[in-house]
């Protein structure tokens, strides 16, 4: 493959998807008001700022309350890590403001990272406007590392691997295992990759245990040198992160990461260091400063704008440097692929990719450019880099090939359609069924329930159509069956904790969450939130239903697979086998393999 032909390829397509969404995000900001974008959901409008601090970066932090004090902010779908607008008090479209990141939310007050110095206007403290962006970062990062591949030398071996012009090597394995407790087909896993001189692939369907090969993948590599450990989404870096048990720097912004992640965070590790005392002192004074600001007078307002700026000035410099040391002296560094075009990080040993094949080709370039020693990708197959190199390469694959999460019959289409049907449930698996830590009811002894509302009329509806969000669909009907079941999966004494409601559209799980907003512990998110997570019983949505067979993304069976596979002992598919089964062969499998073996109900019976 030439690679200057590729770069030119990847790079059009990567154009096409950012003006793509470019244009949604004007015409959200063009065609709406911000009192009609909070009634959907999108924005807050009215806030008070009742506090001014300083953050990472020394960047401001403002908090953001509704009018009345104690009083709980309106019903929204803004979340932590969303990328945002502060805007001036006024009700009118297009309004340019402030950007930054929403690094708290909560039902009471929000608070925003600035992403610039300006400075806040005094009559925005008691009234401004939040509302939701789309953000360019990773596009204007994916072109950055098409350039860079094209500027680097065509006979790099990693590069010549990747682009599936040349084997991969592989010398002799060598070490102890750090966990002990690994099957054969991990350990073989873990050899194969830790071996690569270049490039090596870990073929990991769900339930196989991929997640500990993977984790004692970086810790054999983090023997020989420095690591950058990736993935596509900040849920799957931080499942790494967790359990790697090692020390590791978690780049990226706290508001993202969970819990346990964000105590490695860069953030974090730099606060703690011993120089974050020299910084502390400096935030002090900042924070002062900016607490003074809205009540100060004109002549006393402009000293403190230059006080304010001196001061950021000498946070930045000093943090500069804290932030350079942690980072050069961590073993291993873990960060988003996206995040990983975030600054220079220095040379590495090995980068290592996990759900390699949930990301994009770009994507999956910024980590490899980031640290271009030997790559090990991770993942399940589709075209993308990781399917090219297994294609054109076969010797870099290994394949984990028993899974420990799903009774048999939850895990068959996947192993039929996606994985050569070699992938077979351990036996401590295999028949595990609810009524194994529940009651025994028509519900629990099975592993599989379809309701298949053909022919009932159910059908879709797409929720505020015009709006960037949206085409996003919803389907009442099917969210009422879901209600149903899971109370009386609730009635069966399955713990609430150990239920989860999925669904592709982000209009049916706002919806969903609203049915269920009783039981708060029952987790309700869309198909990607769920990637690499599992739970005892899982209920999904489809939400597709038209007569004219239309089926959106959920062709791309990538998603249904996710979804599917997050179930361990209980699987409950909700869908329209008229509408959702005639257009994609992976659906048809499923609901096929449903009609033969689950547990079928007809909503026009119940």
């Amino acid at each position: 493959m030439d690679i200057a032909d590729f770069v030119a390829s990847q790079t059009q397509l990567v154009e096409r998807e950012r003006d793509y969404e470019a244009e949604q995000s004007t015409a959200l900001a063009s065609n709406w008001l911000p009192t009609e974008l909070q009634r959907l959901g999108f924005a807050l409008v009215a806030l008070r700022i009742t506090r001014h601090t300083t953050g990472l970066g020394g960047k401001s932090l403002l908090t953001l309350e509704a009018p009345t004090p104690g009083t709980a902010l309106l019903a929204n779908t803004l979340r932590s890590g969303d990328i945002v607008s502060v805007t001036a008090p006024v009700n009118k479209k297009n309004l340019v403001g402030m950007h930054g990141v929403l690094t708290q939310c909560s039902d009471m007050k929000l608070t925003v990272a600035l992403r610039t110095d300006d400075e806040v206007p005094g009559d925005w403290h008691e009234r401004c406007s939040v509302r939701r962006l789309a953000s360019d970062v990773t596009y204007r990062r994916m072109l950055q590392a098409l350039r860079s591949l094209s500027e680097r030398p065509a006979a790099a071996p990693v590069v010549r691997c990747l682009l599936g012009n040349s084997e991969p090597q592989f010398t002799e394995p060598a070490g102890e295992f750090f966990n002990m407790e690994l099957n054969a087909q991990q350990q073989k896993a873990v050899r194969h990759a830790v071996t690569a001189t270049d490039v090596a692939l870990v073929h990991g369907p769900p339930g196989t245990g991929k997640t500990q090969a993977v984790v004692e993948i970086v810790r054999q590599l983090a023997r020989n040198g420095r690591v950058l450990v990736c993935a596509p989404s900040n849920l799957a870096v931080d499942t790494l992160a967790e359990r790697l048990g090692h020390p590791a720097v978690r780049l990226g912004h706290p508001a993202r990461m969970l819990p346990k992640a964000a105590a490695m965070s860069l953030d974090a590790l730099v606060k703690g260091s011993d120089s974050g005392s020299l910084l502390r002192d400096v935030r002090m004074e900042l924070d002062q400063a900016l607490a003074r600001l809205p009540k100060a007078k004109r002549p006393e307002r402009r000293e403190l704008y230059g006080q304010i700026k001196d001061l950021r000035k000498e946070f930045r410099e000093r943090e500069r440097s804290v932030v350079a040391q942690t980072i050069d002296s961590a073993r291993i560094v873990l960060a988003t692929l996206s995040g990983a075009g975030a600054r220079k990080l220095g040379d590495f040993h090995a980068v290592v990719i996990d759900e390699a094949t949930q990301a994009t080709e770009p994507e999956c370039w910024i980590a490899c450019i980031a640290g271009l020693p030997p790559t090990v990708t991770s993942g399940k197959p589709v075209e993308t880099m990781f399917e090219r190199v297994r294609h054109r390469c076969p010797n870099a694959c290994v394949m984990l090939t028993t899974q420990y999460r799903m009774h048999e019959q939850i895990a068959k289409v996947s192993s039929q359609q996606l994985y050569e049907n070699k992938l077979a449930a351990d036996p401590s698996v295999a028949g595990h069924l609810l009524s194994d830590i529940a009651q025994s009811t028509d519900d629990t002894t099975t592993p599989l329930v379809l309701y298949d509302t053909a022919g009932s009329g159910m059908y879709e509806d797409t929720e505020a159509a015009g709006i960037a969000d949206t085409d996003s669909k919803l389907n009442r009907s099917e969210a009422a069956l879901a209600h149903a079941h899971v109370l009386r999966l609730l009635a069966a004494d399955v713990s609430p904790r150990d239920i989860a409601v999925i669904s592709p559209y982000n209009a049916q799980v706002r919806l969903l969450r609203e049915l269920l907003r009783d039981h708060v512990e029952v987790e309700v998110g869309s198909v990607d939130g769920f990637q690499g997570r599992e739970k005892e019983a899982v209920v999904l949505s489809l939400v597709r239903s038209n007569e004219n067979q239309e089926i959106g993304f959920l062709s791309d069976y990538r998603r249904t697979n996710v979804a599917v596979t997050r179930a361990r002992r209980h699987l409950c598919v909700i869908g329209d086998s008229e509408t959702v089964a005639r257009r994609s062969p992976f659906l048809n499998a499923l609901f096929v393999h449903l009609e033969d073996n689950a547990d079928l109900r007809y909503p026009d019976s119940m």
